[in-house]
């Protein structure tokens, strides 16, 4: 699943094509994948709106737009899922695969927008007004790539469950899946096993900026691409090239050589050294 990095690597590499632009038409070829009680009004899925921005929180993204009938601000929510991905293909480019493509939107500079979602576990919610999206969001933790030590502090709570599952929860912050969290624990020389509870004031602080600044880094890399990831103009990440222990069980620690250890934990396969993460 796209986490935070990959999701704001979406974000950045669609956000100069399509700021400005028009929606001159929608072409929806699942209404499945609409989470609205109006899927089929096509204004809803931002058909004649201008869009102005594009917005993040954690893993979800929502593209704002004014209104063409009211004026108003509206915003179109994108769950990317499992194997989502948002696609811009330019004036006369065309796809090399249109299978599983499930929405189309055709810009005012005669680009286009491909929704696709080979596993469908992903889709599109309609907000008509954002605090519809305020909302929405609100459930979210704060966000894992902008949240200060204090956020995090009192996000994080003081409960006895395992600071791996803590993390993976996007109530707590929003943004940190497997792949970060196994990072940023390996960063900040944690066990992924403690007790949240049992970890100091500084240890919390470390961790802290060990997240912000393993996802700062893998939004600079353009996120990591393990199968079918890719940016809105079909480029894959890099960061997976510098994974110290994600995906690696049982490759020696990089930094003392050992055995990694992987195992499950919070339903999830976790890798750690169990030498350096104390």
């Amino acid at each position: 699943m796209p986490e935070l990095p990959e999701v704001e690597s979406i974000r950045r590499s669609l956000e100069p094509f399509i700021i400005g632009q028009t929606v001159l038409s929608v072409l929806l070829r699942r209404r499945d994948i609409v989470s609205s009680p109006h899927t089929a009004r096509k204004a809803d899925l931002l058909a004649g709106a201008t869009i102005t921005r594009i917005d993040r929180r954690g893993k979800r993204l929502a593209i704002i737009a004014t209104s063409p009938s009211t004026g108003h601000p509206i915003a179109l929510g994108v769950q990317l899922g499992m194997s989502g991905q948002l696609l811009r293909l330019a004036p006369r480019e065309r796809t090399t695969d249109s299978t599983h493509v499930h929405a189309l939107w055709r810009m005012s500079d005669q680009s286009r927008l491909l929704f696709r979602d080979p596993r469908r576990f992903g889709g599109l919610r309609v907000f008509t007004t954002l605090d519809l999206l305020t909302d929405n969001w609100g459930s979210l933790g704060p966000d894992a790539l902008t949240m200060t030590d204090q956020d995090f502090n009192t996000a994080l709570g003081h409960s006895s469950r395992a600071i791996k599952a803590a993390l993976l929860d996007q109530s707590v912050i929003a943004g940190v899946g497997n792949i970060y969290a196994d990072e940023s624990l390996f960063r900040a020389k944690l066990a992924p096993q403690r007790p949240v509870a049992a970890l100091s004031p500084q240890e919390r602080a470390t961790l802290a900026s060990a997240i912000v600044a393993v996802l700062q880094e893998a939004v600079l890399a353009g996120g990591s691409t393990l199968r079918d990831y890719a940016n809105a103009n079909g480029e894959s990440g890099r960061f997976q090239f510098a994974h110290n222990v994600y995906g690696r069980g049982g490759d020696p620690c990089p930094t003392c050589q050992r055995a990694l250890r992987s195992a499950q934990l919070a339903q999830r396969t976790t890798v750690w050294c169990e030498h350096c993460q104390e």
